[in-house]
């Protein structure tokens, strides 16, 4: 047999390269184009939701998670349904309501208040049941006062909720936002409440939303900053269509926030006395072109004053920088809006927000908080990282792609959020409620169900695990509201998520800690000093970063403390609180476990750090 020449042989080699090259490249092309025409397919909406998530939840299927939760509501005695029966095809009813975590009655464990609403209009037969109230009865269950609390509100439109002592007696308060006027009930101390909004100066009548809490001006008092949403008004209209962006089918012209004017938002500032000033156009921060849903008060920048960002519906989000550092003592404190040059005026449909930390390893660490935003379908969630500038200033850059959380959530509606460590190993996760708008097409009176994501932090970024923490997480839910909080006194992070016009859901979470410990951190002192105030917590080498009261969610508030995981650390080498006055609280070597540090009065002669 003649054996063939090395050339014949090399030339062989080559053809059959070349062959096989053509045919992997001719498969990569035809899978792209498949890839693409179905996708362009999945994303008429009003057929079929964009499957971009299918290769991430392939990927999490791959990958085993400790991660777990265990749906609990009834047994704990959390029996609430959202709305009324049947839904009415309008704007407030889909946006829906939150809910919050407040220890009203200070003994030591939360309780929980979800927010309801008796629809845009009378259900014949039906009795609407208002809000809940449920008092943590310290064992894993709960049990419903809100009769003898006065909570109720049955004809009120509820949004959101917030729990915040106002006038500093001691006893937490409850502050709710309406479609109408808002409600600001005094905590009496024995477990009742009375509404003093009209008395205080904030019954505002407008759509009201989200709220946000902090001492803009550092005068002692704790302010707040209202978000309102549209002028919504339907009358002769309820037969008009129209047609929006990535939809192939007619959508009700009352679902749509761009049919209504914007409401413009609110500033109250506290004036000590139990009443406020509404001081937002003068501060300029009334966002007259917005629709807002979600603000936040934090030191942006490091100066010491509390900034705010507003996230927008339809509208562009804003960033107002607190001008105090520069203002004439005795002269009102005003703002500067800084979100176009700071690269985060955000057009997207934004629904909520949290302040996060995360950390970027080409660039150098700051001590400056991110920002984290959910955002209609089609729009990706959003996660602004911040970065220092040479000569002063900062900017942000929308890195979710980066981090594996924007193109997973292209083809979702995002609204609560929370930044936690569900696993404890040191990394902050976030949670995210997810619920569609858009109508399901067999039966319009429906809307369409997602699953929650519950990112994990690794190496790489994000990685969502849902799909393989439960039944409850993997199941498709029309959410809303979510609020985090250690209900069970465990030691870890659980999950209150309110479901529009359905059954509240409360998540243990029953994760395999593998050995990891958490320390839970509480703070003591004067709450225009608390909210907003940065948290820093050392343990094996890193920093963990959080902002007192500043992870707003969607209408929703979490608990009053912080789970900070340390992994397999016994210990957090340092724990230091940066009060809003300036002022700093220390504690070094403190034992996994619970701790509270307490403010103490400020050196006048200590100016504010810069």
């Amino acid at each position: 047999m003649t054996r063939p020449s090395r050339k014949r042989l090399s030339a062989r080699v080559r053809r059959l390269w070349l062959t096989s090259a053509s045919l992997l490249l001719g498969l990569a092309a035809l899978s792209l184009a498949v890839w693409y025409l179905d996708g362009r397919h999945r994303t008429d909406l009003a057929d079929a939701r964009v499957n971009v998530t299918a290769t991430f939840e392939a990927e999490a299927r791959a990958l085993n998670t400790p991660v777990h939760f265990t749906e609990v509501a009834a047994a704990a005695g959390l029996r609430f349904h959202h709305g009324p029966p049947q839904r009415h095809r309008s704007l407030p009813e889909d946006t829906s309501s939150g809910l919050a975590w407040g220890d009203f009655d200070a003994d030591g464990h939360p309780d929980l208040f979800v927010v309801n609403h008796p629809g845009i209009v009378p259900t014949p037969g039906w009795t609407p049941s208002g809000n809940r109230l449920f008092r943590n009865k310290g064992d894993g269950t709960f049990e419903d006062v809100t009769d003898h609390a006065g909570l109720a509100d049955p004809g009120a439109f509820g949004m959101g909720a917030t729990w915040v002592d106002f006038d500093a007696d001691e006893h937490l308060d409850l502050h709710v936002t309406c479609r109408g006027p808002n409600r600001l009930f005094r905590n009496r101390g024995d477990g009742t409440f009375v509404d003093v909004a009209p008395a205080a100066g904030v019954a505002d009548p407008g759509w009201g939303t989200g709220t946000a809490w902090g001492d803009f001006d550092r005068d002692g008092h704790l302010d707040f900053y209202l978000c309102n949403y549209v002028a919504y008004d339907t009358a002769g209209r309820e037969a008009d269509f129209l047609r929006t962006s990535g939809s192939s089918s007619d959508v009700p012209f009352t679902l749509n926030p761009n049919s209504y004017d914007p409401q413009p938002n609110r500033l109250f500032r506290n004036r000590g006395d139990g009443t406020f000033d509404e001081v937002g156009e003068r501060s300029g921060v009334a966002n007259a072109e917005g629709r807002s849903f979600a603000a936040a008060f934090a030191d942006l920048d490091g100066d010491g004053w509390l900034d705010l960002y507003v996230t927008n519906d339809v509208s562009a989000n804003r960033l107002y920088r607190n001008l105090g550092g520069e203002t004439s003592p005795g002269s009102p404190v005003t703002f500067l809006d800084l979100s176009a040059v700071t690269g985060t005026a955000d057009p997207r449909g934004s629904m909520g927000l949290a302040i996060v930390d995360v950390s970027d390893p080409a660039a150098p660490p700051d001590s400056l908080p991110d920002l984290f935003f959910t955002n209609w379908v089609s729009q990706e969630n959003a996660l602004y990282q911040s970065r220092l500038l040479r000569g002063g200033g900062f900017e942000y850059r929308d890195r979710a792609r980066a981090l594996r959380l924007g193109e997973i959530s292209i083809d979702r509606v995002g609204w609560g959020c929370a930044f936690v460590d569900l696993d404890l190993d040191g990394r902050g996760d976030l949670v995210v409620a997810n619920g569609n708008t858009l109508e399901r097409p067999e039966d319009p009176r429906l809307l369409r169900s997602e699953p929650l994501f519950l990112f994990v932090a690794d190496d790489g970024g994000f990685r969502d695990v849902a799909p393989l923490a439960g039944a409850v997480t993997a199941q498709p839910h029309d959410a809303r509201g979510l609020a985090a909080a250690d209900y069970d006194g465990d030691g870890d992070t659980d999950l209150a998520v309110a479901i529009n016009q359905g059954e509240l859901l409360l998540l243990r979470n029953d994760t395999d800690r593998l050995g990891h410990r958490s320390l839970t951190l509480r703070l003591a002192g004067p709450p225009a000093k608390c909210f907003g105030a940065r948290i820093e917590v050392w343990s094996a080498g890193r920093r963990q970063l959080r902002w007192w009261g500043a992870d707003v969610s969607y209408l929703s508030q979490h608990a009053a403390e912080l789970i900070i995981g340390l992994g397999t650390s016994d210990t957090a080498d340092r724990v230091l609180v940066h009060w809003t006055d300036g002022t700093v609280t220390e504690a070094a070597n403190v034992p996994a476990g619970r701790i509270t540090l307490t403010h103490r009065a400020a050196d006048p002669s200590v100016p504010p750090p810069n």
